[in-house]
């Protein structure tokens, strides 16, 4: 192992290293001449090197597995979240005692134990972007809360079976968790919103969410990060694929997007909503109908916003890194 590299930096980017847009964003914070520091929350490997708590002075250490790198805090100013799911060094554990299922739970607990004091450590200390953990986005809450706010939802059940759903209406099925993404080394497989082929069916199947399908005109996202909005209509129902949901892309027959300007009264519930669900970044899904409603379907705290500043004109990435080294935490 090389010798330990020391760093103050003033912005921390916590991001994952599939991350599309983290190297744009960096490349930016560089031109502008920024000093900060990204953690690979995929590959690299983190420990409270050292802290006081009377002085509240941390330093932590980031392993990559080419180099060891000490970060001192007491510079920090900013932290932007893309994935704040840090990955904590089980080194020092040998693996003969992590095979053992109560030395496992103890280690499971030990190290949720530092994530949850360093999440309470940055958000009392720094300014934050983003979300801590991506457990902490719960769909269920959501719908509920985007109700509060005055959103139209689509009509939504937690069922085990079919029984009493309307057989004259198209339902579709959604995962309640972040999607599941498989590859072999023919396929790719991951989880898409689904329309139910047959709810006259009488089989029984593990809690799912299921909503009442919404004859759209278009869909929109809305990509939103501190208080800049930026939105897109993607008319996802011309091709049969992307009818229900719109990352089943043909590439043969693409559908069509456009920029998108959404009313100020969507705006208000949007900024209301991510006030309850404590966010102050996140990519929306709504659906405009033929009846000229707008019905909200969930929030990404992560989600990807590349795309959409392509279709807007705008390099989100460059917007991005400039709100980040202006931003004072209100």
């Amino acid at each position: 192992m090389n010798q330990k590299i020391i760093k103050h930096p003033e912005f921390l980017i916590l991001s994952s290293e599939n991350d599309r847009n983290l190297k744009s964003i960096a490349d930016w914070l560089a031109y502008f001449k920024v000093n900060f520091f990204c953690i690979n929350t995929h590959n690299d490997v983190v420990s409270i090197y050292n802290y006081n708590m009377q002085t509240e002075e941390m330093i932590l250490l980031i392993d990559d597995k080419k180099d060891e790198t000490i970060i001192n805090l007491n510079k920090l100013k900013t932290v932007f979240i893309r994935n704040g799911e840090l990955k904590f060094n089980v080194n020092k554990i040998p693996d003969t005692l992590l095979k053992q299922n109560s030395v496992k739970d103890y280690f499971y607990s030990y190290i949720q134990n530092l994530d949850e004091f360093l999440a309470y450590f940055f958000q009392k200390k720094y300014n934050i972007i983003g979300l801590w953990g991506l457990a902490l986005i719960n769909k269920l809450i959501v719908l509920e809360e985007s109700k509060k706010c005055g959103f139209k939802i689509p009509h939504t059940y937690l069922k085990t079976n079919f029984n009493n759903l309307n057989s004259n209406e198209n339902y579709i099925s959604k995962t309640l968790a972040i999607p599941l993404e498989m590859e072999t080394k023919t396929q790719k497989f991951l989880n898409y919103t689904a329309r139910i082929e047959n709810t006259s069916s009488s089989e029984e199947f593990m809690t799912s969410l299921i909503q009442k399908e919404i004859k759209k005109l278009f869909e929109i996202r809305v990509f939103v990060f501190l208080k800049k909005i930026y939105a897109m209509a993607i008319f996802s129902q011309m091709n049969e694929e992307s009818a229900v949901d719109c990352r089943v892309y043909n590439t043969e027959n693409p559908y069509l997007d456009e920029p998108y300007t959404i009313p100020d009264s969507l705006k208000t519930k949007i900024f209301q909503l991510m006030k309850s669900l404590k966010l102050n970044t996140g990519s929306f899904d709504f659906i405009y109908t033929e009846d000229d409603e707008y019905y909200f379907l969930e929030v990404n705290p992560i989600g990807q916003f590349g795309y959409l500043g392509a279709v807007c004109g705008i390099d989100l990435n460059k917007v991005i890194a400039q709100e980040i080294i202006k931003y004072e935490g209100h």
